[in-house]
């Protein structure tokens, strides 16, 4: 099979999110090529990156993008190197590095602007709104998101339409807003299961379990939980899988039922850790302060609280830094003014604390 061949049939197996497979076949691909055929080259760099993002091997896409950035240069394709700075942007985010991804993201919407280049621009603007939520914007997130919705309904392009729906219901629920999460969420559950695409599927059942989670139907949420935690597993995507872990664990945690939070978590910590997520990292010590808090173990929730804390300010994490100040209090001081500055409709009423 010649190396065409072999990056078509790639393209078909990672858009049936099955990724290892896909990989297989780019890493023949690129093999295939010559020497002179560096713009094919650089392209099947781009596709082994962006599926090994997919998958949370974080490292491993960074220098494949940085490749294609290089072969990319070289022949003088600027909007390759573009594309391929997204790509890394996108995996220093996943690792909560979102100051760093932000500064390639603002780059790159300049150049799909300048080339009026609107499939450019509008995974871009999905892409730094993702980058806002990390660093807790919400609410500024939310709205760069209707705007990528607008640009993709415009292109009517489904898949991104599907896309932006479920950022907007993960970001609808941090800020706050849950009624709108799940409507966001179920909308694009809708559109998946008509594209038969797994990952976004699976996406979309995390996103109503966590949106049923947070309003209180936690048998519904970890049905919901389940489903997606089969379909991430059936396609070999860590990162997914380790927020879905922590989301049960919360769900646990709120039902107290907390031996089987703490399995939960550890699992998800595991993964946090292969894939270098720093926000992942907060979350897993959010989650073990309330479990010792449950347990009547207070000097062991502080030092876990004050461990998020520092993480929190080190790595920007302004939502996360929220939610580790009003449980140390206990008492929720100032926890309404320390959400409201940073726009997020949210309220500590106590432990165990329902963290969306």
């Amino acid at each position: 099979m010649n190396p065409e061949e072999l990056f078509k049939e790639a393209e078909t197996l990672r858009k049936r999110s099955r990724f290892q497979e896909a990989l297989q076949r780019y890493q023949m691909a690129l093999k295939g090529f010559g020497p002179k055929d560096k713009e094919a080259r650089a392209i099947t760099l781009l596709a082994i990156a962006d599926t090994l993002r997919m998958t949370g091997e974080y490292k491993k896409a960074i220098r494949a993008y940085q490749r294609a950035e290089s072969v990319a240069r070289d022949i003088g394709s600027e909007d390759l190197s573009v594309d391929a700075s997204v790509g890394v942007g996108l995996c220093l985010r996943g690792m909560g590095r979102w100051r760093e991804a932000m500064a390639r993201f603002e780059r790159a919407e300049e150049f799909y602007k300048k080339r009026r280049d609107l499939e450019g621009l509008s995974f871009v603007l999905w892409a730094r709104a993702g980058a806002l939520r990390c660093q807790g914007r919400a609410s500024d997130a939310l709205r760069i998101l209707r705007r990528a919705l607008r640009l993709n309904i415009r292109r009517q392009d489904i898949e991104a339409v599907g896309y932006c729906l479920n950022a907007l219901g993960g970001a609808s629920r941090v800020a706050g807003r849950i009624k709108d999460s799940l409507k966001y969420y179920t909308e694009a559950n809708a559109l998946f299961r008509d594209l038969k695409d797994t990952f976004g599927l699976a996406y979309s059942y995390c996103g109503i379990g966590n949106a049923l989670r947070m309003m209180g139907r936690y048998r519904d949420a970890m049905r919901y939980f389940h489903k997606a935690m089969r379909l991430y597993r059936k396609i070999g995507d860590r990162v997914s899988s380790s927020y879905t872990l922590w989301s049960m664990a919360q769900t646990c945690i709120m039902l107290r039922r907390l031996k089987r939070a703490e399995r939960y978590l550890s699992e998800a910590y595991t993964w946090f850790k292969v894939t270098g997520d720093e926000r992942g990292k907060v979350y897993y010590l959010l989650g073990t302060a309330q479990i010792h808090l449950l347990r009547g173990e207070q000097p062991e929730a502080i030092r876990a609280l004050k461990r998020a804390k520092r993480r929190s300010e080190r790595f920007g994490f302004m939502l996360e830094h929220c939610h580790a100040t009003v449980m140390m209090s206990s008492s929720g001081r100032d926890s309404t003014s320390c959400y409201r500055a940073i726009g997020v409709k949210l309220e500590f009423n106590g432990i165990p604390f329902n963290i969306p």
